[in-house]
């Protein structure tokens, strides 16, 4: 059996069989699955018995170093058990999206504290409740600067107002780089959000919508330069002024 030009197109798009890649859970976190061997539509995988079940989804994003790739995603649609820790998998490929290096759409940058509670995280509890500061928010996504470090595939739900509007959302963590003063960047893809709160979230995007660098929208550096400035401004009062007109 020859597969679907969906499954061909994935294929093209991975290393060689067998080949170990990362995956983000529709349950939360990350995990490296096996893919073994493929048959018609068919992909058989190996992973962590503690971390698939039927009818899991997964997703393998692919980057070159631009930000550019693919998404594929996985669904498990048998598993079967093995010797030792890993499950033999019967995948299916359910979606593959093309990715550039833009946005997806456009965010507003704020810099407005925020309460963040861990709904699933590899290194820090359930239910814990920390501060963050929001970077920037869209439709789709948002970034906040926070002093823990958080993985590729937490799930966090976060708690914010801007201005007087009350924002609730759960949040994927995508990446986390390091920010100044020893603090993270996180970025991530909103999962679940309410279709009011989704409408407030465009309505700033609209109107305060930007496309600058990350470092340009990290809060941290925005005060930074706000105090600057202020500073600036601040000595200019302070300087003497001295009398022009003649003794």
């Amino acid at each position: 059996m020859r597969p679907n030009e969906t499954v061909r197109s994935a294929l093209s798009l991975l290393p060689p069989f067998p080949c170990s890649i990362d995956v983000i859970s529709a349950d939360g976190g990350t995990f490296a699955l096996t893919l073994a061997a493929v048959e018609g539509d068919l992909i058989y995988a190996y992973g962590n018995r503690d971390l698939v079940r039927n009818g899991l989804l997964l997703e393998a994003r692919l980057r070159d170093d631009r930000g550019e790739g693919w998404d594929i995603g996985f669904e498990i649609i048998r598993s079967y058990f093995q010797s030792g820790d890993d499950l033999l998998l019967h995948l299916n490929v359910v979606g593959l999206t093309q990715r550039d290096a833009e946005r997806g759409a456009p965010r507003a940058t704020v810099a407005e504290l925020a309460t963040a509670r861990i709904l699933y995280a590899k290194n820090h509890a359930r239910d814990e409740v920390f501060d963050v500061r929001l970077a920037d928010v869209a439709p789709t996504g948002a970034a906040f600067v926070t002093e823990r470090r958080l993985s590729t595939g937490d799930v966090v739900e976060i708690d914010a107002r801007i201005g007087d509007r009350p924002l609730r959302f759960e949040l994927r963590v995508v990446r986390t780089i390091p920010a100044i003063y020893g603090r993270n960047r996180v970025g991530g893809e909103i999962t679940a959000i309410l279709d009011a709160d989704r409408h407030s979230l465009i309505e700033l995007a609209r109107a305060h919508g930007s496309e600058g660098s990350a470092d340009e929208r990290d809060p941290e550096i925005l005060e930074r330069m706000t105090a600057a400035r202020r500073q600036q401004t601040l000595t200019s009062r302070r300087a003497p002024r001295y009398d022009t007109r003649a003794s």
